[in-house]
């Protein structure tokens, strides 16, 4: 079982790299999310740089075209390259990307409309995502054993990312969890 180690703030005496210490051997990324990557990688529209928040062991970078460059963040440091930043407490100032990639990371933030707010400060033109919303996993008993820190329904995701995006797609996947791209309406 996963302990709620993932993008959480850590205590004053514990760096956020001790914190995912837990989350530091491929030991225990599940191969199934391979393929969930690589149905919202599906979703990248066009060239430019893709953030990959959680990038875990960056699965998501071989999936990619040569007209996309990649940036891991997670709150290990997984290259010498990887962005190390607590994703609830930190700020996303220094991200610049076109596109966001959060492969099951929601489920890990304690304040999912307060972080899509500075996902939407930044320049971002497309968000992907993954989660496993309310609705397709409404067990309470089983998400909180699974350490989730959020718990929100589809609607109060929609409802975050409106009206500065516009949902361009929307699948299910293994697990319960949605896929769902956003594009960032034009100026």
């Amino acid at each position: 079982m996963f302990k709620r180690i993932f993008y959480r703030q850590a205590p004053e005496n514990e760096t956020v790299a001790q914190a995912g210490t837990q989350w530091s051997s491929s030991a225990e990324f599940d191969e199934a999310w391979k393929r969930r990557i690589e149905a919202m990688a599906r979703h990248i529209e066009g060239p430019g740089t893709v953030a990959d928040f959680g990038c875990g062991m960056m699965w998501l970078k071989p999936l990619l075209a040569p007209a996309n460059a990649y940036l891991g963040i997670d709150c290990l440091p997984r290259t010498p390259e990887t962005i190390v930043l607590d994703l609830n407490t930190g700020s996303l100032e220094g991200i610049d990307a076109d596109i966001a990639f959060l492969s099951g990371v929601l489920e890990y933030i304690e304040d999912v409309p307060g972080f899509v707010r500075k996902l939407k400060a930044r320049n971002f033109r497309q968000v992907i995502l993954s989660y496993c919303t309310l609705e397709k996993h409404p067990d309470m008993a089983a998400r909180l054993n699974c350490n989730w820190a959020s718990h929100e329904s589809i609607f109060e995701l929609l409802g975050c990312f409106l009206p500065d995006f516009h949902l361009s797609a929307l699948d299910e996947v293994n697990n319960h969890n949605a896929i769902m791209a956003f594009s960032r309406h034009s100026p």
